[in-house]
């Protein structure tokens, strides 16, 4: 009876290894600040990842008052409160500016948070500035709400999409990796209302598909 409950089992771990060897490892690098330009060099997007303070999560920790109420533990929260200060407290969310660029000045069109909790991966931008497009979360590329994003010429967000609801193949297609789907071959504007996104598959299938920026939808 044992030896019939066994072959199972080692299907089930053989299934896991091909699961584990099949997810990849990945590695995530710092977020940074990034500038970004359109294809004619007439506009400069500069993104700033999330900022936060070093002290900020051991201070929303004590501020929960979730710890343990040990002398110990209370002893070190009232030190280290002391020494807090309000910028250790603060949490500046995701930035873009917007800037026009003219010879060798810059003139400020529009500054905004951005949807994504850390930064985007990836940004473009239209070429009269009418527009820009994020795509991916980083530290997860392919997953959340915001893995395509189009905002206005103001830095409003106007849409924004999980990849299946973009996605022509499902998504079990896609390499992937322990953090990540990467499903994004490459992106750009075909003109200042159209986006071009290519999709690619782990066993190399493309498939193109054009987003109308004045329709907020694809194009069939």
């Amino acid at each position: 009876m044992k030896r019939l409950l066994r072959f199972p089992i080692y299907v089930l771990i053989l299934s896991g290894l091909l699961i584990s060897i099949k997810a990849k490892a990945d590695i995530w690098d710092n977020p940074r600040v990034k500038i970004y330009y359109s294809e004619n060099k007439e506009f400069k997007l500069i993104i700033t990842p999330k900022k936060t303070s070093d002290k900020y999560y051991l201070w929303d920790y004590y501020k929960s008052n979730k710890h343990p109420q040990t002398k110990k533990i209370l002893k070190k929260k009232e030190k280290f409160m002391r020494n807090i200060s309000e910028q250790d407290t603060i949490i500046i969310p995701c930035t873009a500016e917007l800037y026009k660029i003219n010879g060798a000045d810059s003139v400020l069109i529009w500054k905004r948070p951005l949807l994504n909790e850390v930064c985007p991966v990836y940004v473009i931008v239209a070429n009269d500035g009418s527009s820009i497009a994020t795509f991916d979360n980083w530290y997860s590329i392919g997953y959340g709400v915001n893995v395509f994003v189009v905002y206005d010429e103001k830095g409003n967000a106007t849409k924004t999409y999980k990849l299946e609801e973009i996605s022509p193949f499902p998504l079990n297609d896609y390499s992937m990796s322990i953090s990540s789907l990467f499903w994004r071959k490459d992106v750009q504007y075909i003109d200042d209302e159209r986006i071009e996104i290519i999709f690619e598959t782990n066993d190399n299938k493309t498939t193109k598909r054009i987003y109308n920026l004045k329709r907020l939808e694809f194009e069939l």
